[in-house]
């Protein structure tokens, strides 16, 4: 199986969307917060995974140091995800939860963001598809 980079790159951007399709679902039950948790953790070994290969490449600056923010807010998650965990799973009294519940969104989109912006810029890279134009 064929594991390119621009291939996890891409498969983080679509994990990233069914995960938060997945949480946001009219009908929230336990099977979906494992599947949510599951995903989460995939989404953090493929940013990390990432991170390292490109890092690896000879890949412009900007790329290695966004792939690099994403895994740094990919691994912000889980801890927000804990707490929201306990708080759901477990009815534990957590204080400031909308704003935790807020971070872990906000994270979440930014993750995607940054993946997505990542995974166009690396593909066109690796595909030599950066042309120099001129200027007029």
């Amino acid at each position: 199986m064929d594991l390119s980079i621009w291939k996890m790159l891409y498969a983080m951007v679509w994990l990233a969307f069914l995960q938060i399709s997945i949480i946001i679902l009219p009908r929230f039950t336990p099977y979906l917060i494992h599947a949510h948790v599951i995903l989460g953790l995939v989404i953090l070994v493929l940013a990390h995974v990432d991170y390292e290969q490109i890092k690896k490449t000879e890949a412009p600056n900007r790329l290695k140091r966004i792939v690099k923010s994403t895994a740094v807010l990919a691994t912000i998650q889980p801890i927000l995800g804990v707490i929201l965990f306990a708080r759901v799973t477990l009815n534990a009294s957590v204080p400031f939860v909308g704003v935790v519940s807020f971070l872990h969104l906000v994270t979440a989109l930014a993750i995607i963001t940054q993946a997505a912006s990542v995974a166009t810029a690396y593909d066109m890279w690796e595909e030599h598809e950066y042309a120099p134009t001129s200027k007029h």
